[in-house]
Order: structure tokens, then sequence, then C-alpha cells
């Protein structure tokens, strides 16, 4: 007589690094393909970021209190939102989610308790700093290029505790 024994349900999660390059932020997959980039275009007068990514540019505009917020849109129609207050990142339109994330050594982004991304920077002696991500293989590679953006640059500009 065979035991029913419960599949357990397991997670596939993708491979990333980021690196800068120049003054662009590039994820590349696992087999080190790029997926897309945080575009800096600052000069000394404005700052000024957007995504690259399948052929096209995604703005990404400071909002909200102090600039802490984020808003990532594509011809004026946001996509992503965040709101810091309430640690969390929203998907605007007809699906309508809403992730919520931990901002310490190791970034995480969740959904209904499940981990979906999470980030680690690494300090490499010879090399610049290498971000390692792992994402859940149902992630959005935008969301991904998002949450990287506001998670490394935006909270370390507004005094992330860095625990």
């Amino acid at each position: 007589m065979k035991e029913n024994i419960p599949i357990k349900h397991i997670h596939l999660f993708k491979n990333y690094t980021a690196q800068y390059y120049k003054k662009d932020f590039v994820l590349f997959s696992e087999a080190h393909q790029e997926i897309g980039k945080v575009v800096d275009q600052s000069n000394f007068f404005r700052i000024r970021h957007c995504i690259e990514y399948q052929a096209r540019n995604y703005d990404i505009k400071n909002v909200g209190f102090l600039k802490n917020d984020v808003e990532l849109s594509l011809s004026k129609r946001v996509i992503y939102f965040t709101d810091l207050a309430k640690d969390r990142i929203i998907r605007s339109g007809e699906d309508v989610r809403i992730y919520y994330f931990k901002l310490a050594k190791t970034n995480q982004l969740f959904e209904k308790g499940k981990l979906l991304i999470e980030i680690q920077e690494v300090n490499h002696r010879s090399k610049e700093t290498v971000f390692y991500i792992e994402a859940d293989e149902s992630v959005d590679n935008l969301l991904i290029l998002m949450f990287l953006h506001y998670s490394t640059k935006e909270f370390n500009s507004i005094g992330g505790d860095g625990d």
C-alpha cells in the first residue's frame, strides 16, 4: 500500500546580476545577456532616470513628500508606483497588484507573503559592486528593474539604516 505524500509546491527562481556600467545600471540574465537597464541621464541641473526595456523607455519620476516615492510610466500611463510610507509597490491598471518590500542588507519584495525578489549587494575587491538577484519565474522583468532601482538608488538617498 502506497502512502500519499503531499507534494510541496516548488518555487522556481531565475538568477540575475546587475552592475553599473558607466552611468547606467544594467540587469543581466544568468547567461549574461542584457535584460534591460536603468539609464542615468542626469546632468548638473537635473537628475533624470528611465528604464530601457524591450526597446521602450519607461520614465522614472520622483513624486510625493520629499520626493521619496517613484512612478514608473510609459507614455504618461503609470505602470508601477511606490508607497514608501507603507513599504509597498503597486502595479496600476486593470490587474492591480500590491507588493510589499523590506529594505536592508538583503532587499526583498513579497506578494501575499510569498517572496518574489531578493537582491544582495556584494562588493568585490577588484571590481565594482555586483548585485545578485533571485526572482520568482512569474515576476515581470520590468518589476525587477523598478525594484532594483528603487531599493538601491532611492532608498540609499533617503538614509536607509543598512541593517
